[in-house]
């Protein structure tokens, strides 16, 4: 996930600035301090960009559901042992849910009323099965983005390389990212 985050800010350089500038409003210059929870809430565009890119190129491709008894939806009649799989990609990049929704846009996630619609942004699955490390794992990046962005500045090696991506039976991991990275001044 680190590296699409680091891919989708390089290639989008106002969404740079706009973290860069939440990021050193915050630390004020700071490069070595802990981050504190005060900061975490504070850091409202780096927790855009994380389900911006988790939106738009998401890392668990597929979720499954499994019938155990025999099952009617809508007017369908599905045998036990029946597996569903969920298109993510599909449902994160579906026009009647999303505007503009093959462009890269964590603005959409600031502003105050914006609510997904329901079942549109699967994160971290859905129901029952809501993945109960969520608010651990946006945590972690939002913290791991100040912490490596603050300090350094980090750009692709080659901006005309696309991202270069594996698939799993579950997860999309991105393979041979080149990124150049430096101390900020």
């Amino acid at each position: 996930m680190l590296s699409l985050i680091v891919y989708y800010i390089a290639h989008n350089p106002d969404v740079k600035r706009k973290m860069l500038k939440e990021i050193d409003s915050i630390f004020q210059g700071d490069k070595m301090r802990p981050i504190t929870k005060d900061d975490f809430y504070n850091l409202g565009y780096c927790e855009a960009i994380v389900k911006e890119v988790a939106r738009i190129h998401p890392v668990v491709h597929l979720l499954s559901r499994c019938f155990d008894k025999p099952s009617k939806i809508a007017k369908y009649h599905w045998p036990a042992d029946t597996v569903f799989l969920v298109n993510l990609k599909a449902i994160h990049n579906n026009d009647d849910d999303w505007e503009e929704p093959n462009k890269f846009n964590p603005d959409r996630w600031m502003d105050e009323n914006f609510e997904p619609k329901k079942n549109s942004f699967l994160m971290f699955g859905g129901g029952l099965r809501l993945c109960p490390g969520r608010k651990l794992a946006t945590i972690g990046l939002v913290c791991l983005m100040a912490l490596l962005f603050r300090k350094y500045e980090i750009d692709l090696a080659d901006m005309n390389t696309p991202i270069k991506t594996t698939s799993g039976r579950v997860m999309i991991l991105s393979v041979d990212l080149l990124v150049e990275i430096r101390l900020r001044n």
